[in-house]
């Protein structure tokens, strides 16, 4: 092999080496690579959750005085951010101060909650804070009331049937809620939630030579405060029907 064949094989060898480096990832991507290879990407289910109100399907079973049922539901639309639903009814007997009255009716509760809680990878439990603009179409009946009579040495007179008693159709309530609350599972897709509701009214219609006593899904309300308060036991099923990818935090 002469001078000149000798300088052709080593610059065809140096050509292939520089090749077979060229195609070949820096170490650094090379790890990026591997990293990223071997973590698949978080994924968040979208999903829809409904169930019951526990608390008021007990007591519906032990007062005579109250009937009820709400139906929750919840669709997590966005990483931590759910929109929410409540839809119930209620009949309630109620002695107040001097009256007996039967309020009717039913509502329905529409917003959101925000998650909180930072799950572990395949966990989906709430610890939330939600808002809620709540409605209610209902009815209320006076059945009795007591005449208030300051004289000491008379009984005091009940009125059972009179022009004032009888039933008030055709109310109505808005109002809105600030609610916290938390959901946990407790078997595969189910899950026991409490909540508690502070609500704040914005209008009613008042019946005619009355006023709203209580308003169903609202509670009680008086002439002097336009506060109440509520609260909820809920057991509801979650659904998965879409999954997409999770977005990763700087």
């Amino acid at each position: 092999m002469n001078n000149k064949d000798i300088w052709r094989y080593c610059i065809s060898l140096l050509l292939l080496t520089q090749t077979i480096w060229s195609q070949e990832s820096p170490p650094e991507e090379k790890a990026a690579a591997a990293v990223t290879d071997s973590i698949a990407p978080a994924t968040i289910p979208y999903t829809l959750r409904f169930g019951v109100d526990l608390y008021r399907l007990v007591l519906s079973q032990a007062s005579p005085d109250f009937s009820g049922q709400e139906l929750v539901a919840d669709l997590r639309v966005y990483n931590n951010f759910y929109a929410a639903l409540e839809i119930g009814n209620e009949s309630k007997t109620k002695q107040y101060e001097e009256v007996n009255i039967t309020a009717k009716g039913s509502y329905f509760k529409l917003g959101f909650d925000l998650n909180m809680y930072e799950n572990w990878e395949g966990m989906n439990n709430q610890v939330y804070l939600g808002l809620r603009y709540a409605h209610s179409v209902h009815q209320q009946q006076l059945n009795a009331y007591t005449i208030l009579d300051r004289d000491p040495y008379w009984p005091r007179t009940e009125v059972v049937n009179n022009f004032a008693t009888g039933n008030r159709e055709g109310l109505n309530a808005s109002w809105a809620e600030v609610v916290v609350g938390t959901k946990v599972q407790v078997l595969k897709n189910v899950y026991l939630g409490f909540s508690a509701r502070m609500h704040v009214l914005i209008s009613d219609k008042i019946p005619e030579n009355f006023d709203n006593i209580y308003i169903p899904g609202f509670n009680k309300k008086t002439t002097d405060n336009k506060f109440g308060a509520s609260f909820n036991y809920s057991l509801t099923y979650s659904i998965p029907f879409l999954r997409t990818a999770k977005k990763k935090k700087d």
